[in-house]
């Protein structure tokens, strides 16, 4: 079925449905020549123009009428992107033209693509891997530069040729140990275990730092998030306000006004957050509001940055005191959550006693969320406190999702039980049996070895058109 599929020519709009000045129509496989010679007047044809080159041309339904003045390009297989014969028109946008060209392409021998589904010829094809397939929808979704860095990292092929070095480097040591089993009577060993093991335990370090990374690229895609924590009444709602720029919380004198989470994207100094309203956490808040700070608790416990917000214009109490030893135990708990005490209200009267943190390791700044003073500092506070993750180096640190993540979680056990087995100085095909798991997971993750099933959940997830 799959390969009659593959025999198949594709068609779909490659840019978002609606109105728009152009439009972009892709079409690939074995026909997708011919089918756009259908649309040309019948002294043209797309043979006659040079591969890779923009062309204009009109385009003609059935009966002879012009539909569109485009301009299109033709990629000779195997140069380009799928592998296959490929054409590209750029239409006028609207609904209206696009779909007329597709209905008219369809009636001369395509059929509408699938989601990701020129990606995926893409990778049969041997002009991307897995990993790099991936990256593509990690650039389509890209919403921070510090994400897009990884993506294009991961596109270029620097991540899938470090992962391939390390599969050939395993698989001849494989071979090393499998080559000794043939020679066990006259206790021959081909295989330097003192060597094997150091390179073992350099791959050990690497996918630790691996799986490092999918937090981290989670962060990065989806925003670090930053959770606002304190007392009611200390301007919470109005600090997040003030961070956003506009009046997305309703700000109020009354205890308990926010009763739930509110959770807002921004950007603040190029990074992506999810900024985290709570409910203002007190003694003796009635049922719904209890509900409210429990939510807040669960967010504060899940957060990369809390800030830990005081009113600077009123003395600090037992209350305050109770809620910072809480965050201090998240920040102490959390490997890398940053806490910043801010002391909010710094337009008033500051208090004769204000409260202090006693951890000399807590960042304090004095902002007021009414009139804006200390927000620059603010924001660049809370972006500094992420910058040793966001700012690593693509060689230390990689973006991995949650399928990569499971294969490398895989390929560790595996390899964590060859080490064992070295340690226990264990006969060689037990070393062998589990480098042969590591191998196939490293394949797997490469896409050297997969399913159709693994394949049609990662496209499904890919838009139309790529």
């Amino acid at each position: 079925m799959a390969h009659r599929e593959e025999q198949q020519t594709i068609a779909a709009l490659a840019t978002p449905p609606g109105k728009g000045s152009i439009a972009a129509i892709r079409i690939s496989g074995p026909r997708a020549f011919s089918c756009v010679n259908g649309l040309l007047l019948a002294k043209r044809s797309l043979e006659n123009f040079q591969s890779n080159r923009i062309f204009v041309a009109w385009l003609h339904s059935a009966e002879g009428e012009a539909l569109d003045q485009v301009t299109l390009v033709r990629y000779q297989a195997p140069r380009s992107y799928t592998g296959e014969d490929v054409v590209e028109i750029f239409c006028h946008g609207g609904r209206l033209v696009p779909n007329l060209i597709i209905e008219r392409l369809c009636a001369l021998g395509c059929r509408l693509a699938q989601p990701g589904e020129f990606t995926q010829r893409a990778l049969r094809n041997g002009k991307l891997d897995l990993i790099q397939a991936e990256a593509v929808a990690d650039l389509i979704d890209a919403e921070s530069p510090a994400y897009l860095r990884g993506a294009l990292t991961h596109l270029e092929g620097a991540f899938s040729r470090q992962l391939e070095e390390l599969r050939a480097k395993l698989v001849h040591a494989c071979a090393m140990l499998e080559l000794g089993l043939d020679f066990s009577e006259e206790d021959v060993e081909f295989a330097d275990r003192a060597e094997l093991q150091r390179e073992l335990m350099l791959l050990d370090k690497m996918i630790a730092n691996l799986l490092h990374g999918f937090a981290r690229g989670q962060a990065l895609k989806e925003g670090w998030r930053i959770a606002i924590i304190g007392k009611p009444n200390v301007g919470k709602s109005s600090l997040m306000n003030a961070l956003l720029r506009y009046e997305r919380v309703i700000v109020s004198d009354i205890p308990g006004t926010t009763r739930d989470t509110i959770d807002e994207r921004v950007f603040i100094n190029g990074l992506l957050f999810r900024l985290i309203d709570t409910a203002g956490i007190r003694e003796h808040a009635g049922e719904i509001e209890t509900i409210g700070i429990e939510r807040s608790r669960a967010v504060a416990q899940n957060a990369d940055v809390i800030l830990f917000v005081t009113d600077d214009s009123q003395n600090g109490d037992e209350a305050d005191l109770a809620l910072a030893k809480e965050c201090l135990a998240l920040k102490n708990k959390g490997e890398r959550v940053a806490l910043i005490h801010v002391k909010n209200k710094f337009d008033l009267p500051a208090a004769t006693r204000s409260f202090l943190f006693d951890e000399k390791n807590v960042q304090a700044l004095r902002v007021s969320a009414l009139s804006g003073s200390g927000i620059a500092e603010l924001e660049h506070a809370i972006a500094a406190s992420v910058l040793p993750l966001s700012n690593l180096s693509s060689a230390e640190v990689q973006h991995i999702n949650l399928r990569q993540k499971l294969c490398l979680e895989q390929a560790r056990v595996a390899l964590s039980n060859a080490l064992s087995s070295l340690d226990k100085n264990l006969s060689a095909e037990f070393i062998a049996v589990d480098l042969r798991e590591v191998i196939h997971q490293l394949g797997v993750l490469i896409g050297e070895v997969t399913t159709e099933d693994v394949l049609g959940e990662i496209f499904s997830k890919f838009c139309i058109g790529k």
